[in-house]
């Protein structure tokens, strides 16, 4: 079941509503990790362990209780937590339908203070008790932005409340007022550029949901200063000339220079985009003939489900279909393309470069060092939620794809975006936070509060009025 209204690009089924949540299908792949059916969570609510600050920056700790559905924010969230000094964190998953399989879970903390620990699931009802017990300074509404909106509507209702932070797992542009207002009660938005910091700036005040916009950086780009392309000469595998039918674009040409391939070619996927069949099976020909053509490398696609698992955003074309489709008609080097499981990081090596539309996976990729290219077919804009990049230098065709000719972005692009400078600024800020949440200075949001009430409960009668009663309403009002 799905919420109908889906135009926040940073959000798609399947959800509930919180209210809805006890009548949601538990995931077959729960076992032990969760409670057990018909159980008072009273005694059995998992609980999970305390992680001490990992290191310390001479500060005063903060606890941090951080709430998660899938794959993708669970990953965000044990990085960042990992990432900050003088932190004391808990990290929960709430039982929804698109609850990650231990395998995805094992994917998302690995490198993480998480990575071999247990990481407790919980329902919606146990919520209020989790917050009470564990009294934390800041909550993080690390999950889509339905969950979000039940969580911090629960720690907002307490008298010691907590600060309410949220932000999102990738990069966050086009800034999305729908987004916000799921997170209206929140104190703090983690941005993680400059150019992301003005976007949410103004979508907050268009919204009308007062919060501060704090600047953080993704906490899976580790590096030093900026990155620089470091995959060795030796590591690249010499390409022959592309065929007229595959020459890469001038563009692609004279940013690579010698026509070289990497020994692995890693494509990382998205649910959402590119949304239509055709071109996904674009993207499936062009790694198909990059295979073909060059036996001694790889195409791989880094996926971050198995069939039948769920991720954060739901896939309409799956590209295990599209491959199936591939090698039941022959098409050359589609039986060479394989599919890849696991955390990231352990795909990218020298040697390999990464392909995609839009992916937060390209900024880890270029973190690295690792050769990583846009694909620019099917354009820039808001619906392909890669605009960030149009202008970077990494950018190419299909073309290029198939032929292996794989770039970098430019160095002024790297300052600009994503790859900022870290100063410690962001703990100090939560610090901030912390503070006044224990001095009960946090503002008390009551017509915001009313408003999350009534925008859950339309989310509500949303999943329980047929689909057509939905659009002819729709309709109507358009036309008042």
């Amino acid at each position: 079941m799905t919420i109908p209204e889906s135009s926040d690009p940073h959000y798609s089924g399947p959800i509930l509503p919180p209210s809805l949540a006890d009548a949601a299908p538990r995931p077959s792949h729960l076992s032990e990790r969760t409670r057990a059916d018909n159980q008072s969570s009273q005694s059995t609510r998992p609980d999970g362990p305390v992680l001490p600050p990992r290191r310390s920056a001479g500060l005063e700790p903060i606890r941090i209780l951080s709430i998660s559905d899938s794959e993708s924010y669970l990953k965000w969230a044990t990085q960042l937590l990992s990432s900050l000094p003088d932190v004391e964190g808990r990290v929960f998953l709430v039982d929804n339908p698109i609850l990650p399989t231990d395998e995805q879970i094992a994917s998302a903390v690995a490198g993480t203070d998480w990575e071999h620990r247990e990481v407790p699931v919980i329902t919606r009802a146990d919520l209020a008790q989790v917050i009470a017990d564990h009294s934390p300074d800041i909550v993080l509404g690390a999950a889509t932005g339905p969950i979000v909106a039940q969580v911090f509507l629960t720690a907002h209702t307490r008298t010691d409340r907590p600060a309410l932070v949220s932000g999102l797992p990738g990069m966050g542009l086009p800034a999305s007022g729908k987004g916000m207002n799921y997170r209206r009660l929140m104190d703090a938005f983690l941005a993680h550029s400059s150019a992301e910091v003005a976007a949410y700036t103004q979508a907050s005040a268009r919204s009308q949901v007062p919060c501060e916009v704090l600047l953080a950086r993704l906490p899976m780009l580790r590096s030093e200063g900026i990155p620089q392309l470091a995959a060795p000469a030796e590591s690249l595998a010499e390409a022959p000339p592309p065929s007229d039918a595959a020459a890469p674009s001038s563009a692609g040409a004279a940013r690579t220079g010698a026509p070289a391939a990497p020994r692995t070619l890693l494509f990382a996927p998205q649910a959402k985009v590119p949304a239509e069949r055709a071109d996904r099976e674009a993207i499936i020909a062009a790694l198909a003939e990059f295979a073909d053509r060059r036996p001694d490398s790889t195409a791989v696609i880094k996926m971050r489900s198995r069939p039948g698992e769920f991720e954060t955003h739901h896939e309409q074309h799956s590209y295990f279909e599209i491959i199936d489709d591939f090698r039941t008609r022959r098409v050359p080097g589609a039986d060479r393309i394989e599919l890849g499981y696991g955390p990231l990081s352990d795909f990218l090596t020298d040697g390999s470069a990464l392909v995609t539309v839009s992916s937060t996976a390209a900024l880890e990729s270029i973190d690295r060092g690792i050769p990583t290219l846009l694909v620019s077919d099917f354009g820039f804009n808001a619906e392909l939620l890669n605009e960030v990049f149009e202008g970077s230098g990494a950018t190419g065709t299909l073309a290029d794809v198939a032929a292996g000719s794989i770039g970098f972005p430019d160095q002024e692009w790297l300052t600009e975006n994503y790859f900022h400078a870290q100063d410690g600024q962001l703990r100090r800020d939560l610090g901030l936070l912390a503070t006044r949440a224990r001095s009960g200075q946090l503002p008390n949001r009551r017509s915001a509060l009313l408003k999350q009430k009534r925008m859950l409960i339309r989310a509500e009668l949303r999943t329980v009025t047929p689909a057509p009663v939905v659009s002819a309403y729709r309709k109507l009002r358009r036309t008042r």
